[in-house]
């Protein structure tokens, strides 16, 4: 049974041409559409985000040639920062850190959630025709993701009726409150970007004060040496990989489980201060969740993190242990 609790929309009161833009096509049209707009359309314009009480404004600039993109998002509030991504290289330069290059997909929130892959059995898209509304001056069809259970968020979705961009976003939990919001104020699709603004994404030549390398590592039996006991039905394995830890000389295990849509990360490391705890903590749709246990004389710390609800986090979290043999690598056999 859905759960999800929908945020009442402001209809816009123009009445709609079934024909105009495809107002009639289903759901999944439009997700494939926003999927290929932000894969083949150069755009700019400035948007809010909010997570939890924290809110920013970012100018965003996208070019998309030869099925290539690259972004850029400049932050608006607070200290100057900048990120640049070019295919998956992302460089982001902070007035305090310098510059720091890493891995990164696409820079919007909410969409790599609906652009790698389509929306799966454990979620019903809804869609009237006659839902349209307005968001920064511009025509929107809305969209309504809802989930079958509580282990996650829902969403509602406002697209641009004509271009098929993502103009306004909101991820909803089961008693329909926000956990985390973007809109755009201001945006210019379809637009053939200056040459200030293509000047500004190339970093070929930055020199960077940090790199941060993340090794994935082969997905086979016994490299992944951690299972979680439970798991929300439909999450699988998407990658594993290793990294340097943020708090000791370790490497840390990681492996990234998702339903395709929905997404958290567990990390395992030894743990060297040999005291048994757990923490958990909501950031805006971000669910934290941090656990020392011991297998014999060893201690170890593992940490699930991910935009699902706390109480799943939790739950995973306190599933994680060493694997048995003759397992799958990631998930218990149970």
């Amino acid at each position: 049974m859905a759960l999800l609790v929908i945020i009442p929309v402001s209809i816009y009161a123009k009445q709609a041409n079934p024909q105009q833009y495809g107002y009639q096509q289903p759901p999944q049209f439009w997700l494939e559409k926003m999927s290929a707009a932000f894969r083949e359309q150069s755009y700019r314009g400035v948007f809010v985000y909010q997570e939890g009480n924290r809110l920013e404004t970012l100018a965003v600039t996208q070019q998309a040639a030869n099925g290539k993109t690259r972004e850029r998002i400049l932050y608006l509030d607070g200290l100057p920062r900048e990120m640049v991504r070019s295919g998956d290289q992302l460089t982001y330069t902070s007035l305090d850190k310098g510059v720091t290059r890493f891995n990164h997909g696409s820079l919007m929130p909410m969409v790599p959630k609906f652009s790698d892959s389509p929306v799966g059995s454990y979620y019903k898209v809804s869609y009237s025709p006659r839902q349209i509304d307005r968001i920064a001056g511009r025509e929107a069809v809305v969209l309504s993701v809802i989930p079958v259970d509580h282990y996650r968020y829902g969403y509602q979705l406002w697209l641009d009726a004509q271009f098929g961009l993502l103009l306004k976003s909101v991820m909803i939990d089961s008693h329909g409150k926000i956990m985390e919001r973007l809109q755009f104020t201001h945006i210019e699709p379809g637009v053939e970007l200056s040459s200030p603004e293509l000047a500004a994404m190339d970093k070929s030549n930055v020199t960077y004060d940090q790199s941060i390398d993340i090794h994935k590592v082969p997905d086979k039996e016994g490299i992944w040496n951690w299972e979680s006991g439970w798991l929300p039905e439909g999450f699988s394995v998407k990658s594993y990989s290793q990294r340097p830890s943020p708090v000791s000389e370790h490497k840390t295990d990681t492996v990234i489980y998702s339903d395709g849509l929905a997404s958290f990360s567990v990390f395992v490391e030894p743990d060297e201060t040999k005291v048994l705890s757990q923490a958990s903590e909501n950031i805006g749709a971000l669910a934290a969740v941090s656990k020392v246990f011991r297998n014999g004389e060893t201690y170890f710390h593992v940490t699930v993190v991910g935009e699902v609800p706390l109480g799943t986090a939790e739950r995973v979290a306190v599933s994680v242990r060493p694997k048995r043999a003759g397992s799958k690598p990631g998930v218990s056999e149970e």
